[in-house]
């Protein structure tokens, strides 16, 4: 079997041509798993879920680790549902979950508080009702500039990062993102990095693609992010993600050692 997948060429994304560029062939490790976002990756723009995307997920025989920004009991609860792993990244990273007996909390929560009490005497920040539910971060409404906070907290030195999902901002503790996280589900799962595949559709995606050995983007994703795939779905949100699973089904990417132990996982949780 070749370990040779395509990778899409990198043009604009307005350009007509940017979902039929010529692909250029890479060398890949074969996927033994697969890390993915949830909010506007396997769902539409109304966070509603894709029936497309819970197909494709239910039909995969290799482990799918939920990677989001979301807190720890949301991600729980959609593992539940979508019959996923208890394995996860929740919070970018500022929080891990090994099963349902075990979670690691990588992130300090009063930096985030104390940035947000200096940023508020300047920007009309407001909080998400689910702030309660989170260990390590603070999910912030889209409703004030977030460039310019995001060069304040560099001017005032806060060890913390702004991000942007495009469904919330977030204050996080800048020592760790869905790439710190990954790294440590990877080992835990002793899987290497490069057996990931990562699928997303935002910037905060970005630190797991740099580790990932196969890197996927839905039709709505960031241009940075797209401008970092192997793979853009012409399709957006969930069918995208669904397109994404077509193709490497097609290209028969997937690792078939790992079907055993994702099945052994599945018929853990359920």
């Amino acid at each position: 079997m070749s370990n040779r997948f395509p990778k899409v060429q990198k043009c604009n994304k307005n350009d007509e041509t940017f979902f039929s560029a010529k692909i250029a062939m890479v060398v890949m490790t074969m996927i033994r798993a697969l890390a993915v976002d949830i909010d506007g990756t396997l769902t539409d723009q109304n966070r509603v879920l894709c029936p497309a995307a819970l197909q494709a997920l239910r039909g995969l025989k290799v482990p799918v680790v939920l990677s989001t920004g979301n807190s720890h009991c949301f991600t729980r609860t959609v593992s539940v549902l979508l019959g996923t792993p208890r394995i996860f990244i929740a919070e970018n990273g500022g929080v891990l979950s090994y099963s349902d007996d075990e979670i690691e909390v990588l992130a300090d929560l009063k930096v985030c508080e104390d940035a947000f009490q200096k940023l508020a005497a300047e920007f009309p920040l407001q909080r998400f009702s689910s702030s309660r539910y989170r260990f390590t971060d603070i999910a912030l409404k889209r409703n004030f500039d977030v460039a310019a906070a995001a060069r304040r907290v560099q001017e005032l030195g806060l060890p913390v990062h702004i991000i942007d999902t495009t469904f919330a901002v977030h204050i996080k503790d800048k020592r760790v993102d869905k790439g710190t996280g990954l790294r440590c589900i990877a080992k835990r799962m002793q899987i290497e990095p490069s057996e990931f595949a990562a699928i997303g559709d935002s910037n905060s995606d970005l630190p797991m693609y740099r580790l990932a050995g196969f890197r996927a983007s839905v039709g709505n994703a960031s241009t940075q992010l797209l401008q970092s795939s192997d793979y853009v779905a012409k399709a957006e949100y969930g069918n995208g993600f669904a397109e994404i699973i077509d193709h490497m089904n097609e290209r028969e990417m997937f690792n078939s050692d790992a079907d055993a132990g994702a099945q052994t996982k599945r018929a853990d949780n359920d």
